[in-house]
Parts: structure tokens; C-alpha cells; sequence
């Protein structure tokens, strides 16, 4: 990848966010819908290829169950506010409910890419803000202060809720480096 660089006719390569031993991850901006995503382009071996399979497989899940009645009930008991439909139009005190709801990060495309250093798959989702542990250190790991504390708990948790009692899936690598906060 390289700055400038425009994948699939759609996203044009901004910088690299980060990177890990599987893969590096870019913001782009996708030039169809205006807007910025995050590009994970995983390394090209086979092996790799395989574990990218598996993952969407995974992300699938996650992207496809939030407006399940089962969810939206739940929904219903964790916030005070009455809770509208994905679709229906909400009426004053009232808020629609959407894929965030699940506080889990969403998949919005996946293909092929063909680099000059093999075959690479790319997952794009949106863009997030810096992980639990970034705010540890902000806070020079002394204690977050209770009222975020409480307010990042209880999204994380109800995440979990999601994934776990929904989406029948058990995260199974949990700590302050994997969780990440959503961008307002």
C-alpha cells in the first residue's frame, strides 16, 4: 500500500493507522459514499488468507443479527429511552436503533486485493476511536476516572451481551488493546 494509492475503484489510501503481525490498517477515504473507513489488508500468505475467511465468517454474524426481536428487547431493558426500529421514523423523546447498537465493530465490505507482493485480503469497517488502553495511559494508569469507567463498562458489556446471547459467539482474546472506543 502507498498513500494516494486507490483500491477496487473506490477507496484512496490516506495513511496507515497501524499494523500487527497479520495485517496493516489504513484510513481510506471511500470515494463512492464520502466518507472514511479503516482497510485491514491482511498479509498475503495462504495460511493468512484462511484465518480473513474465517474472520468474516465471524463479522457476518455480528453485522447480521442486531435488529433480531430478541436484540431489540434487550435494548429496550438497558436504556430508559424508548427505542424505535431500524426503518420506523422516531417521535419526539424517542430514537431509532441502528447497527452501533450492538457496540460491536460493524464489516462494511471485504474483497481481493491483487499487490505487487501477492494476493491480500482487505475487510473494511468503520472508522474507531483509541482503544481501553490507550485511556489507561491517558490517565498515566492511575484509575479512569468512575463516570467514564462506568460508561465504557457498560457498553462493553452490553457487546459481550450481543455477541455472547445473540450471535452465539465467545470473544475469546478480551483485554484493554482489543476493545475500542466508537468515534462521536
Amino acid at each position: 500500500m502507498h498513500v494516494g494509492e486507490i483500491l477496487v475503484k473506490r477507496y484512496v489510501i490516506i495513511q496507515k493507522l497501524g499494523w500487527g503481525h497479520f495485517s496493516t490498517v489504513w484510513l481510506a477515504k471511500d470515494i463512492q459514499f464520502n466518507t472514511y473507513v479503516a482497510l485491514k489488508v491482511q498479509r498475503s500468505a495462504p495460511n493468512y488468507l484462511e484465518a480473513a475467511f474465517d474472520e468474516v465468517e465471524i463479522l457476518d454474524q455480528v453485522s447480521s443479527n442486531w435488529m433480531k426481536k430478541e436484540w431489540l428487547k434487550s435494548l429496550q431493558k438497558y436504556f430508559s429511552e424508548k427505542l424505535v426500529e431500524h426503518g420506523a421514523k422516531p417521535k419526539e423523546g424517542e430514537r431509532g436503533v441502528d447497527s452501533s447498537d450492538s457496540y460491536c465493530v460493524q464489516l462494511l465490505n471485504c474483497f481481493l486485493y491483487h499487490g505487487q507482493h501477492g494476493k491480500h485480503f482487505v475487510m473494511v469497517f468503520e472508522i474507531l476511536g483509541v482503544n481501553f488502553l490507550e485511556v489507561i495511559k491517558r490517565y498515566n494508569y492511575r484509575g479512569v476516572p468512575l463516570d467514564i469507567c462506568k460508561v465504557m463498562s457498560k457498553q462493553c458489556l452490553i457487546g459481550l451481551d450481543y455477541l455472547h446471547r445473540i450471535c452465539k459467539i465467545i470473544h475469546t482474546d478480551l483485554k484493554p488493546e482489543n476493545v475500542s472506543l466508537c468515534l462521536t
